[in-house]
């Protein structure tokens, strides 16, 4: 019997002194700053995710399903799925919203506009390392580096919409 309980004794000893009090200060800092890389990385990956259900969808002028999309009809889709957030249905008014970001200034989900010529805008999603989500005409629902000639000559601004 008093076997049993100087073993309980020092496994309730040894269990205590596990965790000091520096490394519960230590453990609840790193869990602060990990919620704060959850709430990136969810947001990320809630985009990634639909990117990856959309990847491929060919571009169809007016397209917002599965069978086609035009730039803003997948960007309205991707945000109504992806963020519960409702955007207008055309470029000219999602620029609109949110506030200006400088290119600088990018964070993932911020919507990024072209201007290829004086009538035609195009809409994006920016993923994080200068990539953003988009429709090609050519190649369906992509991701493209801001950083080809093509998008950084059109660049025309971004903006933060939550």
């Amino acid at each position: 019997m008093i076997r049993k309980i100087l073993s309980l004794t020092i496994i309730a000893f040894t269990i205590a002194s596990c965790s000091t009090s520096e490394r519960v200060i230590k453990q609840d800092t790193s869990i602060d700053g990990l919620k704060r890389s959850k709430k990136r990385i969810s947001l990320k990956d809630k985009l990634e995710k639909e990117y990856q259900n959309y990847k491929g969808v060919p571009y169809k002028y007016g397209g917002t399903t599965y069978k086609g999309f035009d730039c803003s009809g997948f960007v309205q889709s991707t945000y109504k799925k992806a963020l519960n957030i409702n955007l207008p249905r055309s470029t000219r008014e999602m620029q609109k919203k949110g506030i200006v970001v400088p290119k600088s200034k990018l964070r993932i989900g911020d919507l990024v506009f072209f201007k290829p010529r004086n009538t035609y805008r195009h809409v994006g999603i920016f993923m994080g390392n200068n990539m953003f989500i988009h429709v090609s005409s050519s190649r369906g629902v992509i991701k493209s580096s801001l950083k080809e000639d093509y998008w950084m000559k059109y660049y025309f601004q971004s903006r933060r919409v939550f």
